[in-house]
């Protein structure tokens, strides 16, 4: 016998008998109610102080916060879609108290933390100490290559504008000798005035046009050819129109600032080798310092190397931990003398990787008459290699890194024509360079990373931080900024993070319930 199929009861104008409350929408492990919980306990008294007041009432901004956080969680970047999300989406309309603020105002929000995300930051990191969920005991660290919201083809490098600056130098400076000719045969201008010299960046309209008119006097003086004419005047335009291009070289040169290149759709951002060790983009390098997957710190720098801003990094999570964490660990772009001086004077247990430490371990490092293969001799300050040669102390010098750090430098040598035959090192003689201080440092790395907590540490590094990253760049499609500049970039990079942390302050949260309710059996 055929049953009767029967239907749940479906209307869309569905009236009901008394007002149905928007939190009755959100379900309680939510993550949008950690976020408003958080933030309602949260001190935003430094955001209040970007506000001038007066005029019409503003949005609340622990609610534009929130939203933006959320947002972030949800992988909901642009301002636009984050206010049809306010109108549209279930968790955002609760978290926004059903006010629906437009994409002008919640941007106007997010510029107001170009200085104070990082205090917002802050807080998420001490709240997560609170609740014994970071402890700043291992802290792992790396840096990812994200790109800029720029044109890709549109990039300055710095060996274009040195080379075009000498280039106009030189012909600048042939056209100037020539264009003095010139001035030599004019007598005066404007009356009894001598023609004032001519210099760089002072060639303007009115001498151009004076030298001209005095060109064309000429010729109707028959004092020149009409051809002749033509070829004066044609070096003065040209002369005009180098310095022109002089100034704005100039100009791209002290945007440069030191640095190889920069884009010209976002001056802050610089072209770097992406993880494919192909690609050339303009980006930013963007470093965190991570603990259990929660993130620490991050810094924003437009240096593509790594070790530049570990420092800074490391500064950061001090001030976010409210003290020094016990060992940190890193892959091998950091492990030099500053960082681990740097960590050695802050108490910290040193774990961080130099780049030699898997190479030296290897036969072949060690053939090759390496530090680890002379005999040192400390009474007389000298080295003898396998061969019996003696390297003898030659000098010692400051070195002083591009970061402004100096290390001391001894330079130890053999005499010439000692290493002729040597089947070792074959030249006319062997120089051998290095910091004792650095030396010392690293046996220290290597001790630790040696012993089972640094294995342990190895092990784990792999597991902490490359899965923030991944996690960001395929999970959340965060490979590229969406705003400009280093400020700007900060703030989305701080909002990011926040998002992440509160995502993983989640998860035990949503573990904890899911074992109660399995010891229940509910």
């Amino acid at each position: 016998m055929h049953k009767k199929v029967v239907f749940k009861s479906y209307c869309q104008e569905q009236q009901f008998l008394l007002p149905k409350n928007i939190d009755d929408f959100v379900v309680k492990g939510h993550i949008a109610r950690l976020i408003s919980k958080v933030i309602d306990n949260m001190e935003i008294s430094h955001i209040i102080k970007t506000y001038k007041g007066g005029g019409t009432s503003s949005y609340n901004p622990k609610m534009l916060l929130k939203t933006w956080i959320l947002g972030f969680v949800y992988r909901t970047y642009s301002c636009r879609l984050l206010a049809k999300a306010t109108r549209e989406n279930l968790p955002f309309i609760w978290i926004a108290g059903n006010q629906q603020p437009d994409y002008r105002t919640l941007n106007n929000f997010r510029l107001r933390l170009k200085e104070e995300i990082k205090k917002v930051f802050k807080e998420i990191v001490r709240y997560a100490i609170e609740q014994g969920i970071i402890k700043g005991e291992d802290v792992f660290v790396d840096h990812t290559k994200n790109e800029a919201n720029s044109n890709k083809h549109k990039v300055v490098w710095k060996k274009q504008v040195e080379n075009q600056l000498k280039r106009i130098d030189e012909e600048i400076d042939g056209l100037f000798k020539y264009v003095d000719e010139l001035n030599e045969k004019e007598e005066k201008i404007f009356g009894n005035k001598d023609l004032p010299e001519q210099e760089r960046g002072g060639f303007d309209d009115e001498k151009v046009k004076w030298i001209i008119d005095k060109v064309n006097e000429r010729v109707k003086n028959k004092e020149i050819t009409k051809e002749k004419a033509k070829e004066d005047k044609k070096k003065v335009r040209r002369t005009k129109q180098l310095l022109e291009r002089e100034k704005s070289y100039k100009e791209k040169k002290k945007i440069l600032n030191g640095r190889n290149s920069y884009s010209r759709t976002d001056k802050d951002a610089v072209a770097m080798m992406m993880k494919d060790k192909v690609t050339i983009r303009p980006a930013y390098n963007e470093g965190i310092a991570v603990e259990n997957g929660f993130v620490l710190d991050y810094v924003i720098s437009d240096n593509a190397a790594d070790n530049v801003s570990f420092i800074p990094l490391m500064e950061g999570v001090i001030e976010n931990l409210g003290k020094a964490p016990e060992n940190v660990n890193s892959d091998g772009a950091y492990g030099n003398e500053e960082t681990m001086s740097y960590l050695e004077k802050k108490g910290i247990n040193n774990f961080l990787k130099y780049n030699a430490y898997y190479k030296e371990k290897s036969k072949k490092w060690k053939e090759k008459n390496r530090l680890e293969g002379l005999a040192y001799d400390e009474e007389k300050d000298e080295f003898t290699c396998p061969s019996g040669i003696k390297l003898k102390f030659e000098k010692d010098y400051e070195e002083i890194t591009k970061t402004g750090y100096k290390r001391k430098v001894k330079v130890y040598k053999t005499e010439e024509g000692h290493c002729d035959k040597c089947p070792f090192h074959r030249s006319k003689n062997k120089t051998l360079s290095l910091s004792w201080e650095s030396e010392r440092l690293k046996k220290q790395a290597k001790t630790n990373l040696d012993s089972a907590k640094g294995i342990e540490m190895r092990k784990r590094r792999g597991n902490e931080v490359e899965s923030v990253f991944g996690d960001e760049k395929l999970n959340r499609n965060k490979r590229r900024y969406n705003l400009r500049g280093t400020k700007k970039v900060n703030i989305e990079a701080g909002l990011y993070y926040i998002a992440h942390n509160m995502r993983k302050m989640q998860a035990p949260i949503l573990f904890s319930v899911k074992q109660i309710c399995i010891s229940t059996k509910i």
